[in-house]
């Protein structure tokens, strides 16, 4: 994926680059050492599934299990959630995100809204091959969904106060080191 920096604005001007960073806010490369956002890029000469995934860039919120290339596993994504909700997709929000490493399998979990479709996805695949993967996903009730988002809610506003402890005890040593 090549991309050119628009943004006259930007120290890249008229820069081109080969993207090797991805996520749904920024493109950027390794070897050049720049990070640009997604808007002041322009996409040249796009595979279909390069275009897919800009087409569905909200997908880039979830984050790639370490022994796959992304292109092939968001277009998994893309492909599984066209086929599941039998048509294309607009909106993605992640509400929960599992990663779990065993030893020679790896397995992913995602609680997502598709849309308005509250749908799970359960990867499980072999490290470093593409053809031991399988994948399922399953549409979620209404009340099922809304009881996952309240406890992902939950589970974070818990870790929040913890790390607001911890900067309160920081500041309260920094204070007493004075």
């Amino acid at each position: 994926m090549k991309v050119r920096v628009t943004n006259k604005n930007s120290l890249f001007y008229g820069q081109e680059f080969i993207v090797d960073l991805m996520n749904h806010q920024y493109v950027g490369s390794k070897r050049g050492k720049i990070i640009v956002k997604f808007e002041d890029v322009e996409f040249i000469s796009l595979t279909d599934s390069e275009r897919s995934i800009l087409l569905h860039r909200e997908i880039l919120k979830t984050s790639i299990p370490k022994a796959l290339n992304g292109l092939f596993y968001y277009n998994l994504l893309i492909d599984t959630i066209c086929r599941h909700i039998e048509g294309d997709f607009n909106r993605v929000e992640v509400i929960k995100e599992d990663y779990k490493e065993l030893k020679r399998v790896w397995e992913k979990n995602l609680l997502i809204l598709v849309d308005k479709i509250p749908v799970k996805i359960n990867i499980i695949g072999q490290y470093y091959t593409k053809n031991s993967i399988d994948v399922n996903i399953t549409t979620v009730s209404q009340g099922e969904f809304i009881r996952e988002c309240l406890k992902e809610e939950e589970k974070l506003e818990k870790e929040i106060r913890e790390r607001n402890k911890r900067i309160e005890g920081i500041k309260r040593a920094v204070s007493m080191a004075i």
